[in-house]
């Protein structure tokens, strides 16, 4: 039985990975702080309700 660490990412979760490492230090606390979080998913949720979500292409390799 594989537990939660041995899974293969979502490709929501690909995607947020993608995002966060894409962005600069200075966005990413950007978007912690937007979240009231240190967390990362957190920021990507946030980021995800957002405006600029919407204008993004929805494009994960």
């Amino acid at each position: 039985m594989k537990n939660e660490h041995d899974r293969e990412p979502s490709p929501d979760e690909t995607a947020g990975m993608v995002w966060w490492n894409s962005l600069t230090e200075a966005d990413r606390a950007d978007w912690l702080a937007r979240a009231g979080s240190a967390v990362p998913a957190d920021a990507w949720a946030t980021y995800k309700r957002s405006s600029d979500f919407d204008r993004q292409p929805r494009i994960v390799n």
